[in-house]
């Protein structure tokens, strides 16, 4: 069977890091070179990303464009996307986070598996009803680890790079990432 992957995956390993060579990206990615130089190509053309030659290495690093922001909102609705098809607790999960208007980011090890995950580490940006969160956790039998800050500017240095490492953006996207990139 094929699985249909969105191009734009590709870019999922260099969001918010380091330059990487094409095989750190093949690895994480689990596609063969090929596949992954052929795509990078693509997106090296529209400008958004740049190789940059260091003896025999070739790496790889997005580019500030003028749509970086849009270009990055897609590339992480594509990876929350897959994420649901993969683990249907999650989906219910960010259904019903969805439901409140706040900027909201799940992070931690529940972002690879809920089941496997002790609880669900989710930062809340705003003021919300934790009746909901608490309803939530007895239906789904999980226990959600809640942080609540007024403002992005709030959070510590060291919990920003704990969320770069493996998140998933659940509302408020564009704002997300500006905070995530500055």
């Amino acid at each position: 069977m094929v699985k249909k992957v969105s191009i734009w995956l590709t870019l999922e390993p260099l969001l918010y890091a380091e330059p990487k060579h094409l095989a750190e990206i093949s690895k994480k990615l689990k596609r063969p070179h090929t596949t992954i130089r052929k795509q990078l190509a693509v997106f090296e053309n529209i400008g958004l990303l740049e190789k940059e030659k260091k003896g025999r290495q070739t790496l790889y690093q997005l580019k500030k464009i003028p749509l970086f922001v849009d270009y990055l909102t897609i590339i992480e609705k594509e990876k929350l996307i897959e994420r649901c098809k993969e683990e249907l607790v999650l989906k219910e999960i960010i259904e019903q986070l969805h439901s409140f208007n706040n900027p909201i980011i799940i992070f931690g090890s529940a972002v690879d598996s809920v089941k496997k995950a002790g609880d669900v580490d989710i930062l809340v940006v705003g003021k919300f009803n934790r009746e909901k969160i608490k309803l939530l956790e007895k239906k789904l039998n999980l226990k959600f680890h809640i942080i609540n800050v007024k403002s992005l500017k709030e959070i510590s240095e060291t919990l920003k790079k704990e969320i770069i490492k493996k998140h998933l953006i659940i509302q408020k996207s564009e704002e997300w990432i500006k905070w995530l990139v500055s």
